[in-house]
């Protein structure tokens, strides 16, 4: 649960040193948000054309890992977004 917190830090402290570095997060969050969007997509398309109920078939895209890997980063990536605003140099008026 510390993860939670620490892995956002560490890539504000890694976003902070380099534009580059927060154009990559940005590009990767992307990925993973098109990623994990399209496997739901794909899996309850297949459980409306099965004609199955949608809740006992939720753990097909649960367990995919195409599915595990993008939403983790996603996870990650949302507090960072949070920290990197509350730590930019912008002068908001």
């Amino acid at each position: 649960m510390l993860l939670l917190i620490i892995i956002p830090l560490v890539m504000v402290f890694l976003a902070l040193r380099s534009r580059t570095v927060i154009k990559l997060f940005h590009a990767l969050a992307l990925i993973c948000f098109y990623s994990a969007a399209t496997v739901i997509a794909g899996d309850v398309y297949a459980t409306n054309a099965h004609m199955t109920t949608f809740t006992t078939e939720i753990h097909h895209f649960l367990l995919n890992g195409w599915f595990l890997y993008p939403s983790a980063y996603l996870g990650a990536y949302i507090p960072f977004l949070l920290w990197i605003s509350l730590f930019s140099k912008k002068n908001n008026g």
